[in-house]
C-alpha cells in the first residue's frame, strides 16, 4: 500500500482552481516509531483557508509553495497500525491537523487526536459541528462575542460550515439570530432546518435594507465570515457597544484582492469592539467544547450538514465548491472508503 499525497504543482491565478493546480504523488508509507500511529484518511476538511494558502499575494497565515504537500485543518479516518497503547488498528479518530494524503503519521499522545464513534454521529460531523469548525464557531460566539438572550446576532455565510454552527450556538444561548446566505434554497435551509429567526438572501435583496427590516433595533453581535460589502452593511447597523467577531474573509481568499470595507470612524463613535481570532489560540478549551457540542447534538439542538466531493483527484473542485458558495454546511473531500 502506497501513500497518495496532494502536492502543489503551481500557484494559481485568481479565481477557480484548475485541475493542474495539484499533482497526486505516490509515496511510501511513512515509517512508524514508538508512540506513533498510521491513520487511513477517509474525509479531509476543506476550508476557505485551503484556497488562501495558495495565494502568495494574500495575508493568509499558512503558505504552501510548489513542490510541497498541502496541509489542512483536519481529517477523520481509521487507524491502520499503531505503536501507541491508546490506539489499535480499526479505531476511528479525528485530527485537527493533517497533511493532504491518503495516509498520515500521527503522534498517538497528541491532544489534537479525538476518538470518535460513528454510531453516535456521522464521521463527517467530526469535521463539522463537532470538530474544529464547530469549535471555531463556539469560541467566537460564546467566549468572544458572549452572545446572550438579550442580543440580536447577525451571521454572514450562514449556510456555510462555520456560519451555520455559529448561528446555532447563538440560538442555544437564547439570542435572536439573523443569517445572510446566497440563494433562496440556502436561506430556507438556514431558517427551517437550523432554526435561525430569518435569513437574508444577499443575491436578491438589498442587504442594508434587509438588515434594517430584520434587526429594527440594530445589531449587537456580528459574526463575520466574509468581509467586503456585507461587512460594511453590517458595520453601519451596529449598536453602540456592539461586538464584531472577525472569523474569516472568504471574499479575499480567491486571490482577487481586498474588498471594500467599513468606515472605522463608526467604531469610535459607537465604541465598538472588533476582535479577530484564531481558534488554535484557544485549543485548551477543545475538550470542554466537544462535551457541550456533543450534548447539544444528541438533544437535537445542533444540526450537521456536509457537501462531499469524492476523489482525491477532484480536490481542486472541492475548494472551488467552497469559494464559489456551492456548498451547504461543511465542505469535505472523501479520499478513502467508509467501512
Amino acid at each position: 500500500m502506497n501513500n497518495r499525497a496532494v502536492q502543489v504543482n503551481r500557484l494559481p491565478e485568481p479565481g477557480p482552481l484548475a485541475a493542474d493546480t495539484f499533482t497526486i504523488v505516490e509515496q511510501p508509507l511513512p515509517p512508524l516509531n514508538d508512540g506513533d500511529l498510521l491513520m487511513r484518511v477517509i474525509y479531509l476538511s476543506i476550508d476557505a483557508g485551503s484556497r488562501g494558502q495558495l495565494d502568495d499575494r494574500g495575508d493568509y497565515v499558512i503558505k504552501t509553495a510548489p513542490g510541497q504537500v498541502m496541509s489542512g485543518s483536519g481529517a477523520v479516518g481509521q487507524v491502520l497500525e499503531s505503536r501507541h497503547p491508546r490506539w489499535k488498528a480499526g479505531d476511528y479518530l479525528a485530527t485537527t491537523v493533517s497533511r493532504w494524503s491518503s495516509v498520515v503519521r500521527l503522534k498517538g499522545d497528541t491532544p489534537l487526536l479525538t476518538r470518535i464513534d460513528p454510531k453516535v454521529a456521522p464521521l463527517e460531523a467530526y469535521l463539522g459541528i463537532l470538530g474544529m469548525v464547530g469549535f471555531t464557531a463556539w469560541v467566537g460566539m460564546t467566549n468572544i462575542a458572549r452572545a446572550s438572550a438579550k442580543d440580536c446576532v447577525l451571521v454572514s455565510a450562514a449556510a456555510g460550515a462555520t456560519g451555520s454552527a455559529a448561528g446555532q450556538f447563538a440560538k442555544a444561548s437564547g439570542a435572536r439570530v439573523i443569517g445572510i446566505a446566497g440563494g433562496s434554497a440556502k436561506c430556507q435551509w438556514v431558517e427551517q432546518e437550523l432554526g435561525f429567526d430569518q435569513c437574508i438572501d444577499y443575491k436578491s435583496e438589498d442587504i442594508a435594507a434587509a438588515i434594517a427590516k430584520h434587526c429594527p433595533t440594530g445589531i449587537d453581535v456580528y459574526y463575520d465570515n466574509v468581509g467586503g460589502t456585507i461587512q460594511q452593511a453590517a458595520f453601519d447597523a451596529m449598536n453602540t457597544h456592539g461586538r464584531l467577531v472577525l472569523c474569516g474573509m472568504v471574499g479575499q481568499y480567491s486571490g482577487e484582492g481586498e474588498a471594500p470595507g467599513p468606515n472605522l470612524m463608526a467604531a469610535i463613535i459607537k465604541r465598538l469592539t472588533l476582535t479577530g481570532f484564531l481558534a488554535n489560540d484557544h485549543i485548551a478549551l477543545f475538550p470542554e467544547f466537544q462535551a457541550i457540542a456533543l450534548d447539544l447534538y444528541q438533544q437535537g439542538k445542533l444540526k450537521h450538514q456536509a457537501t462531499v466531493t469524492k476523489g482525491i483527484e477532484n480536490i481542486h473542485e472541492a475548494i472551488n465548491s467552497l469559494t464559489s458558495g456551492k456548498n451547504t454546511g461543511k465542505q469535505l473531500c472523501q479520499i478513502g472508503e467508509v467501512d
